[in-house]
């Protein structure tokens, strides 16, 4: 019932923030008299102005339609297997509530959005993308779901569609934002893909109910719940004013980093990419194996387990080398250190600092450097050399 009634209050034109205020304050007793033509009590009970409703409140005849029109997008919801899930609902993503404006009501097909999809990322940009932006999306989303992060899209054409499918040719888990009713899907192209999304566990997910048509200003609104629902977003591909950087936007607003590819020349349909790396708003990525800087800037690690990890950490463990197994005083300085300076561990307490730095930027543990070092020095240490 409580649905019903959220309902009737969103097609009586209520902001989200007015809707939210009131799911969030006021019992539902109180929401029913509001119905009925007595919002001026309630709204000095709560605090809350409904005086520009107030014609429309009074008019009965108008109320009874928005209930029965309500009460249709109930049972086309059910029919069509979409769940309404209030802001008040235990199903509702908290990590959509951490953002300034909220949607009041979602709506969802497909998996609920739980707590393993915080770790997560939007990845957005050009609908006429190139190679470059193609390129850069299918290297790093895939990598990406490699490391279990939920990919966040809003399946238009484009980069959007090329995130979904990179990560469900991992099968990752991916969530596509849209900015129409559930009961359609935009573009009619990507139907195809949507039913993909759906049929191997991901989500699709609307604040608009059925039977709402995607108008242009909507996907600019869909682009808040994109940058919403994740804890970073990656710009792929983008020209200096476009609709991506709506969803940058947001992001940068509510704290959330952004992320891009660093290109080579400066050209038109990049050109939103270097003015974000330039202003220092997005972090660049220099090449697909920088999908790490993502994973470590957004808290996580690396998983060790994955193939593509192991080749960066061995990467990683070869640029140390150069540093030290080139040293011919290597074992001489070992020997001649003078340790009544050191910890128990024989290690200078302001070296054992730096050298904890060096592991955290090459996303090392102490137990990963030590046994490349040793594998190093026995490949690279010739027994003549000693004196």
């Amino acid at each position: 019932m409580d649905k019903l009634y959220y309902l009737v209050l969103y097609l009586l034109g209520l902001k989200s923030n007015e809707l939210v205020f009131i799911m969030e304050h006021i019992p539902k007793s109180d929401i029913k008299k509001i119905l009925l033509a007595e919002g001026l009590e309630i709204q000095y009970k709560y605090s809350i102005d409904l005086s520009k409703y107030a014609q429309k409140l009074t008019d009965k005849k108008f109320i009874e339609e928005l209930f029965k029109k309500a009460e249709e997008i109930i049972n086309k919801s059910k029919e069509l297997d979409i769940k309404i899930i209030p802001i008040t609902s235990k199903y509702y993503p908290n990590i959509l509530k951490e953002i300034k404006d909220p949607p009041a009501i979602l709506y969802i097909k497909g998996k609920n959005i739980t707590l393993r999809d915080e770790k997560s990322v939007g990845c957005v940009g050009a609908r006429m993308a190139t190679e470059f932006g193609v390129n850069a999306t299918k290297g790093i989303v895939q990598a990406l779901s490699n490391e279990k992060f939920t990919i966040v899209s809003g399946l238009a054409t484009g980069i959007d569609g090329e995130s979904h499918k990179a990560c469900l040719r991992q099968n990752g888990r991916t969530i596509a934002v849209l900015a129409h009713g559930l009961d359609m899907i935009y573009p009619k192209e990507n139907t195809e893909l949507s039913d993909e999304i759906i049929n191997k566990g991901g989500t699709l997910v609307s604040e608009y109910p059925v039977g709402t048509s995607p108008d242009k200003f909507r996907f600019v609104q869909r682009n808040r719940i994109i940058a919403g629902l994740s804890r970073g977003v990656i710009i792929f591909e983008s020209k200096e004013k476009s609709g991506s950087m709506h969803t940058v936007n947001f992001s940068l607003e509510n704290n959330r980093k952004v992320f891009c590819p660093l290109p080579s020349k400066r050209v038109v349909n990049v050109m939103g990419l270097i003015n974000l790396i330039e202003s220092k708003k997005a972090i660049p990525l220099g090449c697909k194996n920088d999908y790490k800087i993502v994973v470590k800037e957004l808290g996580y690690k690396l998983n060790p387990k994955l193939e593509q990890s192991n080749s960066i950490k061995n990467d990683s463990l070869k640029h140390i080398n150069k540093f030290y197994v080139q040293d011919p005083n290597l074992i001489s300085n070992i020997k001649n250190m003078n340790y009544n300076n050191y910890s128990s561990i024989k290690t200078n307490k302001d070296i054992f600092i730096q050298f904890k730095k060096i592991l955290k930027e090459n996303d090392l543990s102490v137990k990963e450097f030590f046994n490349g070092v040793i594998l190093s020095i026995v490949r690279n240490y010739t027994r003549g050399d000693k004196k």
